[in-house]
């Protein structure tokens, strides 16, 4: 994947293998639920996962055998990308709802 396409991908990160293909990415959202976020973890080859926890998706991926290098990047990914999310929400949130509700129409 360029980096033009794969920056445009900010809520995702992919796990490559060591020859460079893809077998999976990891995803994280804004839950439906207040204050939550959806950690999924989509497998090439066996699916998809869902995790409550950065733990659980770390523990998925030691018993995938993934390497301590590329789970850290997978937990710097998260780190990251919560902080953003978690901004985002405050900055929403500090909107009156009159504004937002504005907006949609």
């Amino acid at each position: 994947m360029n980096k033009k396409i794969e920056n445009k991908f900010s809520s995702s990160i992919d796990l490559k293998n060591d020859k460079g293909k893809v077998w999976s990415a990891v995803f994280v959202s804004i839950s439906k639920e207040l204050g939550k976020r959806d950690i999924i973890l989509i497998d090439e080859k066996s699916g998809t996962y869902s995790f409550k926890s950065i733990t659980e998706l770390i523990n998925m991926l030691s018993k995938k055998n993934i390497s301590f290098n590329k789970k850290r990047r997978v937990l710097e990914f998260l780190s990251e990308r919560l902080r953003v999310l978690e901004k985002d929400s405050k900055i929403k949130n500090s909107i009156p709802k009159s504004k937002r509700n504005d907006e949609i129409e």
